[in-house]
């Protein structure tokens, strides 16, 4: 019995640390974000690189949306993000400006 409780004590805290591990950080999504994507937002929101994501007509509607975008700026600057990366700056986007579920 002792021995079960161990067990499963430690198949928890294991559960937990990897879904902690898991998680996106945003602090790292906007770092990410500002140092790969501000130059070309600005220079094609007129020197407001957010306005692309608050603008009226703006393209990306779900988190799937969002997703692929990250996806396609990424290959397009050449920033060659590894998938964690790119969920940091989804986290980022998403906490910041489109707030989907």
């Amino acid at each position: 019995m002792q021995t079960s409780i161990k067990t499963l004590a430690i198949i928890s805290l294991l559960t937990m640390m990897s879904q902690t591990s898991l998680a996106a950080d945003s602090a790292n999504g906007k770092k990410l974000h500002n140092e790969s994507c501000l130059a070309c937002h600005s220079s094609l929101m007129k020197g407001k690189p957010d306005t692309i994501y608050t603008r009226s007509d703006r393209q990306v509607n779900s988190l799937d949306g969002l997703q692929k975008q990250v996806n396609r700026c990424q290959n397009s600057v050449g920033a060659n993000w590894f998938d964690d990366q790119i969920q940091d700056v989804v986290e980022y986007l998403n906490t910041t400006f489109y707030k989907t579920k």
